[in-house]
């Protein structure tokens, strides 16, 4: 008889080119494993991220950075290989879920087996690879919440939520630490290619910015714009219609940050904000949209962003559930990505299909319940922050305060 709360414990299989092929699980395989999981992870380190800003990268530089990677890596892979044996039987053998189980564990058994790197020629070869991994566990999270979708009935809510939340801290990890050493790697190739002269006789270039994967003089007010202009243009899109927007307070301020992030977390807010002031001006017969405001500030060491709508709000019995996964105004509204008016281009589309669109930055406008909740990771991740202040009726204002890297 099948006990549902008895633990995962799969055959491992893996994925190459998008073949499917067989690991054998041995005991030699998950004594490896538990060995490297039982490893404490150090938490990434805002001085490890830019300890080589002085430019140009050197050799050295990149054989420290993969030594880090290398020790980090497969320590932090191991930990998620195990979280997954800890889920109960039927919720391990989901195939959503088995696939992604699988992913991470070919992650590991690739990355591990690397011998300690000394040399610019193997540490390519581990770069190319941990590239290639990287890129295979970009779907992770549509894969997760269908086959949590799928199980739901099977686990507490709470222990979902827990396994989610330490899923995406964990790959955010990942990315991080991965991203930027690859970064690195490519940007030292570069320079060597280019002959750059010696930081004493070269000029302020643009490159000069970049650490890795880190922009050290971004600037939030040209991020936001180009954010507010992608949202208005996809509001466009679904709607056929769509609010102004302006930015105003510090715009001129700059912050350490990676790109990336920043764009994933804004979008996700300007989205819920573009979204809710449309459909409060169609259920009210308001002749004009009001405009978005978004506003800039600057504190010691980060930066705030305040973006306010006349969205409406959120009621205070729906307060509570906007950051849990799968919670959606547009479900609680019974609308969905597959019927809702506003969302036609959606219909027919998987609920996997349309995270997957979400979790990048030109996805669905609304209606799947993961983007406020990754997006309050994303800014916790560095230290920062993200708070909704709903005025039931009116509209929300929404908190984001994000700490430069540089001035943690």
């Amino acid at each position: 008889m099948l006990k549902l709360a008895s633990a995962f414990r799969p055959t491992h299989s893996a994925w190459n080119n998008g073949n499917r092929r067989h690991i054998s699980k041995s005991h030699y395989d998950e004594t490896v494993v538990y060995k490297y999981a039982s490893q404490k992870i150090r938490p990434v380190s805002l001085g490890q991220l830019l300890k080589y800003r002085r430019l140009p990268l050197s050799a050295e530089n990149i054989l420290d950075s993969v030594s880090y990677s290398q020790a980090e890596l497969p320590v932090r892979l191991a930990k998620r290989v195990i979280s997954f044996h800890r889920l109960p039987f039927i919720v391990g053998t989901n195939p959503h879920i088995a696939r992604v189980y699988s992913q991470y564990y070919e992650a590991f058994d690739r990355l591990h087996a690397f011998p300690s790197i000394t040399e610019l020629d193997a540490e390519w070869g581990f770069t190319r690879a941990l590239e290639r991994q990287t890129q295979l566990l970009v779907d992770v999270i549509p894969a997760i919440s269908q086959g949590f979708l799928e199980c739901k009935q099977y686990m507490p809510s709470e222990e979902r939520t827990s396994f989610i939340n330490e899923l995406i801290r964990s790959r955010i990890g990942l990315r991080v630490i991965g991203e930027q050493h690859v970064a690195l790697s490519y940007q030292f190739r570069n320079e060597q290619r280019a002959a750059r002269p010696t930081p004493a006789s070269r000029g302020d270039s643009v490159d000069d910015v970049w650490v890795g994967a880190i922009h050290t003089r971004l600037l939030p007010a040209r991020m936001l714009e180009q954010c507010a202009q992608m949202v208005q243009n996809m509001c466009e899109m679904h709607y056929t219609t769509s609010p102004g927007y302006y930015i105003d307070g510090d715009v001129d301020e700059t912050i350490s940050y990676i790109p990336s992030h920043f764009e994933y977390i804004t979008c996700e807010l300007l989205k819920n904000a573009f979204r809710a002031t449309v459909e409060l001006s169609n259920r009210s017969n308001r002749s004009a949209h009001p405009p978005i405001q978004i506003t800039i500030t600057k504190g010691e060491g980060y930066v705030g962003v305040r973006i306010r709508d006349q969205g409406g709000g959120i009621s205070k019995s729906n307060m509570r559930n906007v950051f849990e996964y799968s919670w959606s105004s547009m479900q609680e509204s019974g609308e969905s990505a597959d019927d809702s008016g506003s969302g036609s281009s959606m219909a027919g589309m998987s609920m996997q299909t349309n995270l997957a669109l979400q979790q990048g930055i030109g996805g669905p406008i609304a209606g799947l319940g993961f983007g406020l909740p990754m997006a309050r990771l994303y800014a916790e991740y560095f230290g920062g922050s993200l708070d909704i202040v709903s005025m039931e009726g009116y509209g929300c204002d929404v908190f984001l305060k994000l700490r430069s890297i540089e001035g943690s």
